[in-house]
């Protein structure tokens, strides 16, 4: 599989669908470092705000998480020169940070990115990158 940059909604819901088994999937897939945060937050999201997942699913699918984070790169945004890229996309785009986080990764590696997010892959078609969801990854 080609290497392809995944945003936090993309893992999440393909580790709902597939639980570990979407390790295999993410082998050469690249993220950045706020995943971690953007999951746990949506996991939060669903015990206290939809109340759709019990704390202990929630915790079982964070260990999915972090088992699938052990076979995937992280893109290292902590330079100065990348903070400016990520500002300069959002503005660009009219992304927030943390989204134009993952389309700066996919730009700078010119890799595609696996979004289920509508505005993300607009703005990721829009500076020719190639989109994909995660349908496309688990049909």
């Amino acid at each position: 599989m080609t290497a392809m940059v995944i945003d936090a909604s993309s893992l999440l819901l393909l580790i709902k669908r597939r639980g570990a088994e979407a390790a295999n999937t993410l082998r050469e897939a690249l993220t950045v470092p706020l995943v971690s945060y953007e999951v746990g937050n949506a996991l939060r999201t669903s015990v206290q705000v939809y109340h759709d997942m019990s704390p202990e699913k929630a915790e079982s699918t964070l260990d999915h998480i972090h088992t699938c984070l052990g076979y995937m790169k992280l893109v290292d945004q902590s330079s100065i020169e990348a903070m400016r890229e990520i500002f300069r996309t959002c503005l660009k785009y009219g992304l927030t940070y943390y989204d134009a986080a993952y389309l700066a990764a996919a730009l700078s590696l010119k890799a595609p990115l696996i979004t289920d997010d509508r505005q993300l892959a607009e703005a990721a078609r829009k500076a020719a990158i190639q989109t994909a969801d995660t349908a496309s990854l688990t049909a």
